[in-house]
């Protein structure tokens, strides 16, 4: 089954698709401080740097999400908890050319419980069209999908950012939480580990819903498919990715 999924990326991998001639604009009068509102002109003009697309395909691996309606350019929306602070404004002042307003406050409620996360979202850019086209096609529109073209993408920045949103430490190793994808794309997803940086890695599943609820329900739950990195494997990427990390998630290293 991998050998099946490596092919299909043919003789692409040289190909290096983040190099760019484009001027990237970083004026002030493109930011929140002093101008909410731009002209299609000034929307048009503002470029991803390769630090940004690389940190947001990390965002849309894991819990980021990004929207498109018909006529319209896409946008992004990103929230995590309050406990995450660090990391959410770090963020948000990576991408803050790209926004017209500060991060709001979330209060829920679940199980009687209080969570509170913090959330902002991009402008509607041409920017972020390429994006959206990377995780996303016309017939699945509402569902994110990974394609092969994602290896092209896929760098340290990147790595870093898809284990800090969707990582979770085991033992010496992590465990990437792909829930929301098919099993074959997760097999894709681990082709591009193995070539872009030699990590070997292995399933794991999941059910959807807990043991006592798989009882009462006629199909049992449904199995779900993620990613383990073992320790030795993990420790090949650790020190290349460790610079990208903000403080809050260096216990995941």
């Amino acid at each position: 089954m991998r050998d099946l999924i490596i092919e299909d990326f043919e003789c692409k991998y040289s190909i290096l698709v983040l190099s760019s001639c484009n001027i990237t604009v970083w004026d002030n009068k493109f930011t929140r401080f002093s101008k909410k509102i731009l002209s299609k002109e000034e929307r048009n003009m503002i470029n991803l740097t390769y630090f940004q697309k690389s940190m947001i395909v990390g965002i849309l691996l894991s819990d980021g999400h990004i929207e498109k309606n018909n006529g319209w350019n896409a946008r992004i929306r990103i929230e995590h908890s309050i406990k995450n602070i660090e990391y959410i404004w770090y963020v948000y002042n990576q991408l803050s050319v790209l926004v017209n307003a500060i991060p709001l406050l979330i209060k829920r409620k679940f199980r009687a419980k209080i969570f509170y996360s913090l959330a902002f979202r991009t402008r509607q850019l041409l920017c972020l069209n390429e994006m959206y086209e990377l995780f996303y096609d016309n017939s699945t529109c509402k569902k994110k999908i990974i394609k092969p073209d994602l290896f092209h993408y896929m760098n340290y920045i990147t790595l870093a950012y898809w284990i800090m949103g969707d990582g979770s430490k085991l033992g010496n190793g992590i465990i990437l939480c792909t829930d929301s994808f098919t099993l074959k794309e997760v097999i894709l997803l681990m082709n591009i580990l193995k070539i872009k940086f030699d990590v070997d890695s292995s399933l794991h599943f999941r059910y959807s819903v807990s043991p006592k609820d798989r009882k009462t329900l006629l199909n049992k739950g449904e199995k779900i498919a993620r990613i383990y990195i073992n320790g030795s494997n993990f420790n090949k990427i650790k020190y290349k990715i460790k610079p990208f990390f903000t403080k809050d998630f260096l216990y995941k290293l």
